[in-house]
């Protein structure tokens, strides 16, 4: 993994690469910032960067034996921590070495993954994850060994905000850490971390990418031009959304999702449980894309009846759609519509029920369209009162 691999985050990159050029390498790195910005891939290419051979420019060079051993995570000089499900009463089962196998895989089939994804590779259910002091006992351990190739060992903790009180165990070795030892914290939620952890790191915000970046990094991947714009405006910055939205097929979410809201828009609640059952057995993350999905539509939906934008990311039946549909997404409307699939979103992120979801999500979006028809029924009184009567509009005679 080289910085050049990841789209975007320019800013973030050229402050690991300034800091590594200079020679004043920080013991300890945390890099936060939302779901899909990279961390996890930046938190690599800096770690490959430390244990390169022979860097290019202030980047690895991708090629040396470090490197390759780097990319397929087995360098034994860079170390991982991260979040697993309690096994039972045997500690060793709840450490990452148990469960590092299972991580490479994962990495190696998604470098963006995000807590869902491994979460699924770990078959955890509803189990909670965590990062346990057994874990903070072993990386104590393994930090006491001098380093067997590289320059540095390195340490990458990622989905820092699961280690807890535990984290009071590496408190000493954070601030007085072994000669050319590096931690590499990623989080999304920095406000979780012990304070005493937090303020014996160096800081960096890793803001969500630019959806230039991940346009480009999407046609890269030959995703065709109008897929890869439609989804890189719909991701808001989060690249991994904008990579699982590809393992989506566009229409089929066009299809589900004009259906759905024509089924909102005109209140048949028996056909909308026969659609809910239909589509709860799709998954959480094709259901989450739908959902990322028809919020975009909505958006392009209130832009063209405020604006008169053209939709013209969308294809010819979206389009249509959104001709039709926009003079019921007023601002308030779409408000209320963008709230309702938020929590829905949120809900199904929770491990809530899908088709408990599903119907109030349906419930909600048929409120928020109830009430816009009224308040247009309401406004086209309102108009019709203000008119002149029509003998009024009549010339007199003579």
């Amino acid at each position: 993994m080289r910085f050049d691999d990841i789209p975007g985050q320019q800013g973030v990159k050229d402050l690991l690469q300034a800091g590594y050029a200079s020679g004043k390498i920080a013991h300890a790195l945390l890099l936060s910032g939302p779901e899909g910005c990279g961390k996890l891939p930046l938190a690599l290419a800096y770690a490959s960067l430390l244990l390169c051979h022979q860097p290019i420019h202030n980047d690895a060079c991708g090629t040396c034996p470090a490197c390759l051993k780097v990319s397929k995570l087995v360098h034994p000089d860079l170390h991982f921590v991260f979040p697993v499900v309690n096994q039972g009463g045997d500690s060793d089962k709840n450490t990452t070495d148990h469960w590092i196998q299972d991580f490479r895989r994962a990495f190696l089939e998604q470098p963006h993954m995000e807590l869902e994804d491994w979460r699924l590779a770990m078959n955890a259910d509803h189990r909670q994850a965590n990062i346990s002091r057994a874990e903070c006992y072993q990386i104590l351990s393994k930090l006491g060994l001098s380093a067997f190739e590289g320059r540095y060992k390195v340490v990458i903790l990622w989905l820092a905000e699961f280690l807890g009180d535990a984290g009071n165990l590496l408190l000493k070795i954070l601030e007085e850490p072994p000669d050319q030892t590096v931690f590499i914290l990623a989080t999304a939620e920095p406000e979780q971390i012990l304070t005493t952890i937090r303020s014996r790191a160096r800081s960096i915000r890793v803001g969500p990418m630019d959806s230039e970046s991940i346009r480009l990094a999407l046609l890269e991947m030959d995703v065709q031009e109008q897929r890869a714009a439609m989804a890189a405006l719909a991701c808001e910055g989060n690249f991994h959304k904008a990579l699982s939205m590809m393992n989506q097929e566009p229409f089929e979410n066009s299809v589900r999702w004009t259906g759905f809201m024509r089924l909102a828009y005109s209140g048949q609640h028996s056909e909308a449980i026969k659609w809910v059952n239909q589509n709860s057995e799709l998954g959480r993350e094709a259901l989450k894309s739908l959902l990322d999905y028809g919020l975009q539509v909505l958006r392009e939906c209130y832009l063209y009846r405020e604006i008169q934008r053209d939709p013209r990311s969308l294809r010819e039946d979206e389009k249509e759609f959104v001709y039709k549909f926009s003079p019921f997404v007023s601002a308030l409307a779409l408000t209320a519509m963008q709230s309702a699939l938020e929590k829905a979103a949120y809900r199904m992120e929770r491990n809530g029920h899908i088709r408990l979801v599903l119907h109030n999500l349906y419930f909600d979006l048929q409120e928020a369209l109830s009430s816009e028809k009224r308040r247009m029924a309401k406004a086209s009184v309102s108009t019709a009162r203000r008119l002149p009567k029509e003998s009024m509009l009549q010339f007199p005679t003579r």
